[in-house]
């Protein structure tokens, strides 16, 4: 099916059909239009879900919108239902209110002529809710897979209170440690801590309680059966409000290591076994950067057998945009052994897929030829973690634009840029009028529903190039571009009638609301806070002149700080 096509069900007579079909003829898409007004043809047409809307009269022969709207629920269908007003009784309408259903139009000339942008704007949103749904889903299974592989991975982990309790552990370090869960919860650390470790431990967790991250320590523990574990690995703190509430630990079992008496007299088939069996990627190169062995667990996550890379370059599955800061890393450890040069960049899979990993390289002891031991571990879903609270910092957690602290980092920026003086900007500054009338008289949720609509319509209307952002309660702020006034104050009048000419919906009550826009031109050499005063004096005088209005400040009314 071309991608410019619309699937509409009608539930309705023939001539509300028709009315529709004729008033979005020229819509811009193409029409697949399904006619039903029998339940039986209405039951069978829902068994396909890839309508992109649904019309439907209030009341038809054997069905009526109420019952459309239920089967809709019960079949869990993604599809945005409209209702036909005058088709039938009140008390259907309002019935289909309390479903839910936000959506009603009048089959006549007036109502009909802003059907194509209320279908825009139901796809728009559609395609919005269907995309959040799938993102949370993958999140929910990320989550559990993260959760998962935490509980289960071969480490031990624990997190530790400030007062020196053991708050978490994970099944691996009870297994080694010979505690079960419930004995776990009595235990601090003092009562597991070697005491040939208590007094660096002691140390450690000071520098830990001051936020510091301390990396590749080896300590002892006792277990419950009196016995010495070696433990190594890595401790940070966890802070929350700006202080410690705890310190966790991710440690390996060097228990075997450690009572070796020299780790260079290991032998080659124990350390064929370690290496092949670890669970990241380890690999050893060159001096000239070719593959001179590789686990066969790196191989697997690489998506190749092991001798299909030995010989080749490291750069074979590295990014390509990555290569150039991952060699120099390399050149940089074979020039000075003692160096710490840890680096995180993409691997490529041999099906050209990627993944984040953190390297760790060292030159490996007791070779004849210079070669580097290169162990990498898996961090994508660390890096999705990140990319994800980098997004909720940047963006407003109710309507998803930009919220202010990130709209003026943006601001900034183009007001430090070198531009050509002839080059316009301009800044609109919109606050909804009759909002406060909305969210005293419905409460927070629909003024909050209000708010995520009006931000939809806001997307839809500027530019790509524009930057939109919400700033405050009910305040929004465009900045435009190297745009013309002409253009400003266009986009500012299409913001203003668009937003006169919707209707918000809340359960059995409607309401029109307006917009007071200020304009203000943009000069190099001002503050961001003195432009954003300027375009709230420019709103505020729209509003003094009887609001749902522009007004423009003019360019030497901007005076320079």
């Amino acid at each position: 099916m071309p991608e410019n096509v619309i699937k509409l069900l009608m539930a309705c007579s023939i001539e509300s059909s028709a009315a529709i079909e004729q008033t979005l003829i020229n819509h811009g898409n193409r029409l697949l239009v399904r006619r039903v007004d029998a339940a039986r043809d209405l039951q069978h047409a829902l068994e396909n879900p890839d309508w992109h809307l649904i019309f439907s009269d209030l009341a038809l022969p054997d069905f009526s919108a109420v019952d459309l709207a239920n089967l809709i629920s019960e079949k869990a269908l993604d599809i945005p239902l409209v209702v036909i007003k005058g088709t039938g009784s009140e008390d259907i309408a309002f019935r289909c209110l309390e479903l839910g259903v936000g959506q009603f139009i009048r089959c006549d000339e007036q109502h009909l002529s802003s059907l194509p942008r209320l279908v825009d704007t139901l796809l728009e949103r559609a395609e919005q809710d269907h995309a959040r749904r799938q993102i949370e889903k993958k999140l929910i299974e990320s989550e559990e897979r993260f959760l998962d592989v935490f509980d289960n991975t071969s480490d031990l982990i624990q997190c530790v209170a400030p007062d020196g309790s053991i708050t978490f552990t994970n099944r691996t370090w009870r297994k080694v440690m010979g505690y079960t869960e419930q004995e776990v919860r009595s235990l601090n650390l003092l009562d597991i801590l070697h005491p040939d470790s208590m007094i660096c431990c002691s140390d450690r967790f000071g520098r830990l309680m001051n936020g510091e991250t301390l990396s590749c320590i080896e300590f002892k523990f006792v277990t419950r059966t009196g016995e010495a574990v070696h433990l190594m690995g890595d401790c940070g703190s966890i802070i929350r409000e700006g202080g410690v509430i705890s310190t966790r630990g991710i440690f390996k079992n060097i228990t075997d290591t450690v009572n070796v008496e020299n780790a260079l007299k290991i032998t080659e088939a124990r350390y064929r076994a370690l290496y092949e069996n670890a669970p990241d990627i380890y690999s050893t190169i060159s001096a000239s950067g070719e593959f001179l062995s590789i686990n066969q667990t790196g191989a697997r996550m690489l998506g190749y057998e092991a001798n299909e890379l030995i010989g080749e370059s490291a750069a074979k599955v590295i990014h390509p945009e990555d290569q150039r800061a991952v060699f120099a890393c390399v050149e940089k450890l074979f020039a000075d052994p003692e160096a710490k040069l840890d680096i995180e960049y993409r691997k490529v899979r041999k099906d050209g897929s990627i993944f984040w990993v953190h390297q760790r390289a060292v030159l490996e002891p007791g070779s004849a030829a210079q070669r580097l031991l290169i162990i990498c571990r898996d961090i994508t879903e660390k890096r999705y973690l990140e990319d994800k609270l980098a997004h909720q910092a940047s963006h407003d957690g109710l309507t998803n634009l930009l919220n202010r602290r990130e709209f003026e980092r943006r601001f900034q920026q183009l007001l430090e840029r070198d531009s050509d003086p002839a080059d316009r900007h301009f800044l609109c500054f919109l606050d909804l009028d009759q909002f406060k009338i909305i969210n005293d008289s419905c409460g927070h949720i629909a003024g909050d529903e209000l708010l995520r609509e009006i931000a939809a319509l806001l997307t839809g209307l500027v530019r790509s190039r524009d930057t939109l952002a919400r700033i405050g309660g009910d305040e929004f702020a465009v900045l435009m571009e190297h745009a013309s006034l002409d253009k400003a104050l266009l986009l500012a009048e299409k913001i203003r009638a668009t937003i006169e000419e919707f209707e918000f919906h809340w359960r059995s009550e409607r309401f029109s609301i307006g917009v007071s826009v200020g304009v203000v031109p943009v000069q190099f050499g001002q503050s961001i806070t003195h432009l954003l005063n300027m375009a709230d004096m420019a709103c505020y005088t729209a509003k003094k002149q009887g609001r749902n209005r522009i007004h423009t400040a003019h360019a030497e009314a901007v005076v320079p700080d």
